[in-house]
């Protein structure tokens, strides 16, 4: 029998943040993960704390970005590898209303941390502006992808990682300890992202999986170098090559790409972009999206010793790294979970 502190199930940005978080404080663990489709792993991976359909702050995006940036740092220099790229993201504006709505959003305390005030009215080949664009500083995105393989390659080398399916069956639980196999741990911490439902300690929570798509476009002669949002986001990757989405579906679970999400996109992208281009590919996630829009952070209500981390929804890169914290605050120190993230809030 090997003795852990603890056992994550799961390896999207959640499980990833709790390894880190554990290795910090000396907390040996081991994860056990078998899918490679998580939502962290497709989507593009920005960091921006405002909510663009509305002018107004994400739910405690600003807070919890002040964690995730220097954490993401922190696995930089880990890996000696870049994966925080800043930028400027340019909100393409479709009225007077709108420029005067942006103007009025951007003089708040904390929007002005992040949204230039001025309307910048600059032609950019191969862009439909005519209001020009709010633009917004200090964001960028987090090559989440790259991220999750350099750790899962380390954590194997550690022999830390486990790539089979989780067995719930196989779970003993004892009054202080959890029995898993050949492990013996303290806390069993789930972060299945959407693979929620299939948990029989946690399925009656209030989730629903969202699955979304995103193109790969590839766009001669367009020489952006900054996110552009309108009806989809499009992110330069180089070389002409792009990331466009993403799209909402809320009946498809599948992993498969879809023609009726490609025509969304397309018809999205045709409203702003004014150059010919090439789709190459497409990517397809499924993302834990909670009723109320909060994650869920907490404790089996009869057996302590399991744990849940999941919900983050689509900021998952700005809200893994605070609520891994949070989480292990509380494991480790007794430190309260807040309440509007708390499972118990869906106690009856």
């Amino acid at each position: 029998m090997k003795r852990v502190d603890y056992i994550i199930v799961g390896f999207g940005l959640a499980g990833m943040a709790l390894a880190h978080e554990l290795e910090k404080r000396g907390k040996s663990f081991v994860i056990y993960d078998h899918n490679p489709d998580r939502s962290s792993r497709i989507i593009g991976g920005m960091y921006n704390p405002i909510i663009l359909k509305r002018f107004t702050p994400a739910w405690k995006a600003h807070e919890l970005l002040q964690i995730a940036l220097p954490f993401y740092r922190e696995i930089e220099r880990k890996f000696n590898k870049k994966y925080i790229y800043e930028g400027k993201i340019r909100r393409i504006l479709h009225s007077i209303e709108e420029q005067n709505n942006w103007m009025v959003a951007s003089d708040r305390m904390l929007m002005s941390n992040y949204m230039v005030p001025s309307i910048l009215k600059e032609t950019v080949c191969g862009i439909k502006a005519p209001y020009g664009f709010g633009v917004l500083k200090n964001v960028g995105r987090v090559d989440g992808e790259q991220m999750l393989q350099d750790y899962k390659k380390y954590l194997m080398t550690q022999e830390q990682f486990i790539q089979e399916e989780f067995s719930y069956k196989a779970i003993q639980i004892d009054t202080d300890t959890v029995q898993y196999k050949e492990f013996k741990a303290g806390h069993i911490v789930f972060s299945e992202g959407s693979y929620l439902p299939n948990n029989p300690y946690f399925n009656d929570l209030p989730m629903r999986a969202a699955k979304g798509e995103l193109l790969l476009i590839d766009v001669p002669g367009l020489k952006v170098d900054y996110i552009i949002k309108s009806g989809v986001f499009m992110v330069p990757f180089g070389k002409d090559r792009y990331v466009v989405g993403a799209t909402y579906n809320w009946t498809d679970k599948s992993f498969d790409a879809t023609v009726s999400a490609k025509e969304e996109i397309v018809q999205k992208l045709n409203k702003f972009l004014d150059l010919p281009y090439e789709v190459i590919g497409s990517k397809v996630g499924v993302r834990p999206t909670i009723k109320d829009r909060r994650p869920l952070l907490g404790r089996h209500p009869d057996f302590h010793n399991l744990v849940i981390l999941n919900g983050l929804g689509t900021r998952g890169v700005i809200l893994a790294p605070g609520l891994a914290k949070i989480l292990v605050d509380h494991i480790e120190e007794g430190k309260n979970i807040p309440l509007e993230m708390n499972t118990t809030r869906f106690v009856k």
